[in-house]
């Protein structure tokens, strides 16, 4: 049993950090093509003028509120939220989808 414990707690460990680690970047990493995805799922997947308004982030997603104008006109401006995820639960591509 002693033998066991000394091998479980380690990997245990390391398991933790990485996940640590993998969260910590989700937060604080760099989200300049999540918030382009995001825009790009607002404007119904064209280019046109946005704002972001709120964004929060967490380890598991961000989640953008973004003022957009699709027809390029102000009169036509829409408000989106916008729910970005890894594909898997802290890994993988970011996959971004409008809430209703």
């Amino acid at each position: 049993m002693s033998a066991a414990k000394q091998l479980v707690r380690p990997v245990t460990t390391v398991l933790l950090l990485g996940i640590t680690v993998l969260g910590l970047i989700n937060v604080y990493g760099d989200n300049a093509e999540v918030k382009n995805q995001a825009r790009m799922v607002a404007c119904g997947g064209k280019e046109c003028p946005t704002q972001v308004t709120r964004l929060e982030r967490t380890p598991l997603g961000q989640t953008f509120d973004i003022a957009a104008e699709p027809n390029g006109v102000r009169k036509g401006s829409v408000t989106a939220t916008v729910k970005c995820a890894r594909s898997k639960v802290l890994i993988g591509d970011w996959e971004c989808q409008a809430q209703k």
